[in-house]
This record gives C-alpha cells, structure tokens and sequence, in this order.
C-alpha cells in the first residue's frame, strides 16, 4: 500500500507539471530562435530512367524483431542505417545498430554501436531497454544519433539521448539524456525524419506518451561545439503522434500525423512562421489505422508520402501516394508490399544528393528492407495510375 501511495503521489506531481507544459512551452519560445528551414531542390535522379529496386539491409539477421529503421547521407554518397533489435520490444536485450553502404553497393556486418550496458554506463542511470534511433547528419562527415533509453515501463517510461561520431558511425562517443521540459524529457521518442535549419542544426520531429500522445518538434542549434536542445507544442491532445515534417520554404512546412481517432485518417497542419505556430490539424484524404508514415518534397514541390492502405489487418500493406497541393489532397499510385497476415510497416524517406528516393521499412518486424527508387519512376507511377 505505501508504494502504491508513493506512486499516486508521483502520478499527481506528474499531473500537476503537465498541466504547467503549455506555459512553459510558451515561456520557452518567447526566447527560441526559429531560424527557418532549409528546403533542398537537388536533382531529380530522371538521367538514368525510371528504376525501382528492394533489398534488406539486415540479412542474416537471427532477431525476434527489427524494427524502427533510420537512414542518413554521409558525404561523399555513403549510406548510414540504424534501426533497433532484440529479442521483443523492450527486452533487456535490445541494441542499437548501424550498417554503412559503401560505393560499390554493399553493406557492412551490422554493428551494436549502444547496448544497454554501454547505455548505463553513458547516462549513469537505469535503463531496462532501448528503441527509436534516428541519424542527424552535417556536410562536415559527423553523425549524429538520437536514441531512447526506458528506464521504467515501457514507452511512457522512456528518455531521449543523444551521441556523436566523428568518423561517420565507427565509434562514438558518450551519450548523454536531453532535458527540454519539465517532465525532464520523460516519455519523448524521435521517429521521423529531421528538418535542416538555416545556420546550422535541425528541427526534429519527436512526440510524446506520457500522460498523452502528441507531436512536439525538437530543435537542435549550434552552441559552441555542441547543439542546444529545446522543444516546441506543434499540438495538444492525446489523438496524434509521430509527425512527419516536410519543409515547403524557409517560413512554411506542412506535418502529417499518425492518427488514432475512430476515423483513422492521416491528418495534417501547416506553419507560415518557420515551426513557431501551427494551424489546427485537418483530416486529409489518405487513411491511418494508427500505423507510423513518412513524408518528403520532391525536386518539384509535389509531396511523397508512404502509409498503411486499409486492410482486413493493421499493416498489412504499404503504398506510396502524391499530394500537388501541400498535402491537402491524395492520390495513390503504388504499392511497395502486401501480403495478408503480414506487417510492413514504419517507413522513413529520405532523398539523397544524386536524386535517389530511400525508404526504409520494416516488413514482418524482423527484415529491414530498403526500396531505391527515382522520381521519374514515381511519375511513371503515377500516369500508370490514372
């Protein structure tokens, strides 16, 4: 009964400090610099035609479950993967991993870069699992490697981390927890893909899950040598999650939310002050059966996104659809997987500096599969749809 009364008590502080976040969100972008987004247009990778192809990244894998891939360009054309494994979500024995792709097209033997144990030892606190890597790179070769640990529970329970590498993901250094809020970060998790910002940094799209679920932005700016750490509200609520932010201009982007409302469609909310305010989430036309999505600009301004179809199961496809008018309206125009009884699921786009569209997902939550394809196979696509 006492540690019964122990955790109420906590359970009311927690209560109490969450009720206080919209004020000290406020207070904290009273002070924030928002810098305005880099919005790359690159090549469109048409030269060499249309093409399409799929691998997996972690062949040979022996884990119960892969899953929550990430990807990132380092210069010179090197590709960096890192996803989590282990024997189930939240096991003690979860990891970190990382491949690299060279040139010539192969991967390296994927390598626990943070365990556990290491992780312990890092932040000098408990923790019990791991999960939800995500990869910032600079033009300078350093990457970067937002992690979370749990310490109690599950995913309510957790903490954000962040580590560097200064040789491209061979070794690294020692982590350490951000602190943004006056939950003391617990329960923020990084998901989807992050946002350059002009001067230096990102903008990252994180989420929360504790005592609600709903999408934050985390922005990372130069100090010194290292990066300060501070978060925004995109909105409150406890129905969305897992934003996927596409910068339009300098001052304008538009996030799509993963969804868990009875009506299960993908929503969406626009900014016209560089992520300092957002306009009240619509529902867009593409469904969301609460499953994780991604979204990017093309060299043309159309917008890309991947998401689960509907289905007799949860996850049992996944397609690509094309939004021309900032994400406002859809259509579809390709299916990357489907088999029923089956999950695909968790897609991350990037596009790389020759024009190449990357999309890692995970297919059964044990492969990480990568699909490479261009935009003229996406428009071939598309015309094919019609």
């Amino acid at each position: 009964m006492k540690g019964e009364g122990i955790w109420r008590g906590w359970l009311a502080a927690a209560a109490l400090l969450a009720g206080l976040a919209p004020w000290w969100m406020a207070r904290d972008e009273g002070t924030k610099s928002f810098p305005g987004f880099l919005v790359e247009s690159g090549t469109n990778g048409a030269a060499t035609g249309p093409f399409f192809r799929t691998l997996q990244v972690n062949a040979g894998s022996r884990h119960a479950k892969s899953h929550s891939a990430t990807l990132a360009e380092l210069p010179g054309g090197v590709l960096v993967a890192a996803w989590y494994a282990g024997s189930g979500e939240g096991a003690a024995d979860v990891a970190i991993y990382l491949s690299r792709r060279y040139a010539d097209g192969a991967w390296s033997e994927p390598a626990a870069v943070i365990t556990r144990e290491r992780a312990q030892a890092d932040l000098r606190r408990n923790v019990v699992s791991l999960g939800n890597p995500l990869l910032l790179a600079d033009d300078s070769g350093r990457l970067g490697l937002l992690f979370v640990s749990i310490a109690a529970g599950r995913w309510s329970g957790s903490s954000m981390n962040l580590a560097w590498s200064e040789d491209g993901g061979l070794t690294w250094g020692t982590a350490r927890k951000l602190t943004m809020n006056p939950l003391a970060n617990l329960s923020a998790l990084p998901r989807n893909p992050p946002v350059r910002l002009a001067g230096g940094g990102w903008a990252v799209p994180v989420y929360e899950e504790f005592l609600g679920k709903f999408p934050e932005t985390l922005w990372l700016q130069p100090r010194g040598k290292d990066f300060s750490a501070a978060v925004s509200r995109v909105e409150g609520g406890v129905y969305i999650l897992q934003s996927s932010l596409v910068p339009l201009a300098p001052a304008r982007a538009v996030s799509f939310f993963r969804d868990f409302r009875p009506a299960r469609w993908m929503s969406a909310s626009w900014s016209d002050d560089a992520g300092r305010t957002w306009t009240k989430p619509a529902v867009t036309g593409l469904p969301n059966r609460d499953s994780g999505l991604c979204a990017i600009r093309l060299s043309d301004g159309a917008i890309l996104s991947a998401f689960n179809d509907l289905s007799p199961g949860k996850r049992e496809n996944l397609r690509l659809a094309l939004s021309g008018d900032e994400g406002r309206t859809w259509r579809t125009i390709a299916t990357l997987a489907e088999e029923a009884g089956s999950e695909f699921s968790y897609p991350y786009l990037v596009r790389t500096s020759d024009g190449t569209i990357r999309m890692a997902y995970s297919a059964r939550q044990k492969q990480i599969l990568l699909a490479e394809f261009n935009e003229a196979w996406v428009y071939e696509q598309a015309e094919a749809s019609r």
